[in-house]
């Protein structure tokens, strides 16, 4: 049986996933040759922007961060997610796959599509999605499946002798180079048995349409689920698009592109984050990004800096992807070896100050979106609190990252 190891790395907009998979007994009746059709999960004539792949690809990074936040492992502090990172590491892997085991990854994916899909900068805002596949030699993969990565998702093919330390330190390399020197490491070893890494990386950097300025920063108490601690906290007073939920506050923050937006909700006192994101579904999230209903805000937001390391095999497994880490895992698109995911990490970095942010990713709501308030009345968002944040595409609402903060990195 072969091992899939996969890790995302997200860097204050910086994602990177890899795959490892280590080989076994040869499936029956296929040779280590064997050249066969890997079908991509795009559908064919499907753009990757059309309405029904960018509703199910909110939906999936919403399954995606609701599940990590509810996880019991993570039931108190930080957690970043980058649903895009995490999609299309996934979405490379399932190309791969066939029977039960694709459909189980189709469906945790929500049937999203990533292949075909190339994130361009702009003069504000530099942003970067890399894919590539490292193979041990000797290693048998498909050349279809080889064909696929490079066509669909422009993938870097290397083969290379795993048991040369020089090899650790080139994917090294690679990711440190993708990630602006964000993630200077992914792996510290290639055990024997692990014969192929997919990895993506996801770089992100911009600056606030409206920056902070930074004489108006102050220190003010954070109540953390760690407890209270003295933090600084950005502050303005604009006009942003500005919302409630049944007293959870939301209010969308555009970058200076104006082609991407962070969404900050702060539950209400009273409120768990994990009924909240358990309540919010791809209607509601898209109704939030895209109102033009807009109000003078009052915000108070700390500036924050965050590194999370997940290990998202039971979030995977809560999705309902169970055959892909097992014996009977059907990676045939892949190989004619027998493989299975052996573990999915994911690392994530955000930094967010008053210049603008970094990072290397149900039931409906109805949703009561307050008036504009008189000039001299600002409503007022005092973020000293645990609070959730997205950083979203604003033509789409695709979430390129998603966390949970509840306690203030020193």
């Amino acid at each position: 049986m072969v091992r899939i190891n996969q890790i995302i790395k997200c860097l204050a907009c910086v994602g990177v996933i890899t795959a490892v998979v280590a080989c076994g007994a040869q499936r029956k009746g296929a040779s280590s040759q064997d050249v066969s059709s890997s079908d991509s999960i795009t559908a064919a004539g499907e753009s990757v922007n059309s309405e029904s792949v960018v509703y199910n690809r909110i939906h999936f990074g919403l399954n995606l961060f609701s599940k990590a936040v509810a996880d019991k492992n993570l039931a108190s502090g930080n957690v970043v997610v980058s649903p895009y990172s995490a999609g299309m590491a996934l979405s490379m892997l399932a190309d791969g796959a066939n029977g039960v085991t694709k459909d189980e990854l189709k469906s945790a994916l929500s049937d999203a599509v990533y292949s075909g899909d190339f994130l361009k900068s702009t003069k504000n805002t530099t942003i970067s999605s890399a894919n590539s596949i490292w193979i041990k030699d000797g290693f048998s993969v498909k050349e279809n499946y080889i064909a696929n990565l490079e066509n669909s998702y422009k993938a870097q093919i290397n083969v290379r002798d795993f048991s040369d330390n020089g090899t650790v330190k080139e994917i090294n390399k690679w990711c440190s180079d993708k990630t602006a020197g964000r993630i200077p490491q992914i792996i510290d070893e290639i055990s024997p048995d692990q014969v192929m890494f997919l990895l993506n990386a996801l770089y992100f950097k911009s600056s606030w349409a409206s920056a902070f300025d930074k004489k108006n920063t102050f220190d003010a108490e954070f109540h953390g689920e760690n407890g209270d601690d003295k933090v600084p906290f950005m502050h303005q007073t604009e006009i942003f698009t500005y919302g409630e939920v049944d007293g959870n506050q939301y209010v969308v923050l555009p970058y200076k592109s104006d082609e991407y937006r962070m969404v900050i909700c702060l539950p209400s006192e009273n409120a768990e984050i994990s009924t909240l994101l358990g309540a919010l579904d791809a209607d509601t999230f898209r109704n939030a990004v895209f109102s033009r209903r807009t109000s003078k805000v009052a915000l108070s937001l700390p500036k924050f800096r965050v590194n999370t390391a997940l290990t998202l095999n039971g979030i995977l497994r809560a999705l309902g992807v169970q055959r892909a880490f097992t014996g009977t895992a059907d990676f045939s698109g892949i190989t004619g070896s027998s493989v299975a995911v052996d573990e999915v990490r994911q690392k994530c970095f955000v930094e967010v100050s008053e210049e603008g942010t970094e990072a290397a990713a149900v039931t409906s709501i109805g949703v009561r979106f307050t008036s504009v308030m008189p000039e001299d009345r600002p409503v007022v968002m005092n973020v000293n609190r645990p609070f959730v944040f997205a950083i979203v595409d604003s033509e789409t609402a695709d979430i390129l990252f998603a966390g949970k903060i509840g306690t203030i990195e020193k």
